[in-house]
């Protein structure tokens, strides 16, 4: 799995969480910033640098494969950061995903400090279980049964925390990334099958565009007497199934049957129910089949 460039995408919202993951005192606010290192031609994106210029700038590292120079590396990164925030004291930690990853040459091990993330998390999740960072690391540590049981769970903790709408949008994004890659036998519109509950305005959502994207080529394809389109009615019937399991004869029938603009109702409706039966008097109370 492709997991440091999203950690470094959740940091650079959230760059005090390093600290949280560290152990180490909270150095209050503070932003994620990005230099070049000539030394080893690349820019550095895991430099936290907090506001306090009493505190030390840190140089983050997410190791998630072998490197038998990674230490060396973060020295040259701490070193190049240190000059370039002008001799500002600097520390380094190396995030591992694994203890076979961490070889802790000498003397650097005692420069650098490693973190092995599981253990990392483990801690902070039996301190605070709901903390965001916790639930968006399900995606990588939960076992699939639980994920794919809990997936909209831990979805819509994200989703209703108390965090700024934008930090909310990327912890999202990277959970469903995580979720992607742990499900590959999935395609991205049955991973969207197992959050649609969650998104509260089916059309103005990506997800439900999409879901709506697939229900007008099946209209499409189908074709319509009278030339008429079925997008939004099939589309209806592939979200109601996605949240409920297979539809009666009658339901499609029903969903078939609705006007254009009751049928974008009911995909909105969608997007917030989560009974069964409040879909099945919906269709009783519109629908012209009866």
């Amino acid at each position: 799995m492709r997991t440091d460039k999203q950690f470094f995408k959740i940091f650079q919202v959230c760059p005090e969480w390093i600290y949280l993951l560290a152990r180490q005192p909270p150095p209050g606010a503070c932003r994620f910033e990005s230099i070049t290192v000539k030394e080893l031609e690349r820019r550095l994106d895991g430099l936290v640098v907090p506001n306090d210029a009493n505190l030390p700038i840190t140089v983050a590292e997410f190791q998630f494969q072998g490197d038998p120079e990674i230490y060396n590396r973060t020295i040259v990164e701490m070193a190049a950061a240190e000059r370039a925030h002008g001799m500002r004291r600097v520390q380094g930690i190396i995030f591992f995903r694994a203890e076979t990853l961490d070889d802790k040459p000498e003397p650097w091990c005692r420069v650098v400090q490693s973190v092995l993330i599981q253990d990392a998390l483990d801690a902070l999740e039996r301190q605070d279980p709901h903390h965001p960072l916790v639930v968006v690391c399900k995606a990588l540590s939960a076992s699939e049964p639980d994920l794919d049981a809990n997936a909209v769970s831990y979805y819509r903790e994200i989703k209703q925390s108390q965090l700024p709408e934008p930090t909310k949008a990327t912890l999202a994004d990277v959970f469903v990334s995580w979720l992607e890659q742990r499900f590959k036998s999935k395609n991205k519109q049955e991973i969207e099958a197992m959050l649609i509950g969650e998104l509260p305005e089916l059309e103005e959502t990506q997800s439900g565009k999409d879901l709506i994207a697939i229900g007008e080529k099946r209209g499409e394809k189908r074709g319509e007497k009278r030339g008429e389109k079925r997008g939004e009615k099939q589309a209806a019937v592939l979200v109601a199934e996605a949240r409920f399991g297979k539809l009666s004869a009658r339901a499609k029938a029903q969903i078939n049957s609705l006007s254009a603009s009751n049928a974008k109702t009911l995909l909105e409706l969608l997007g917030r129910v989560s009974e069964k039966s409040v879909l099945t008097e919906w269709l009783d109370s519109h629908s012209t089949n009866k």
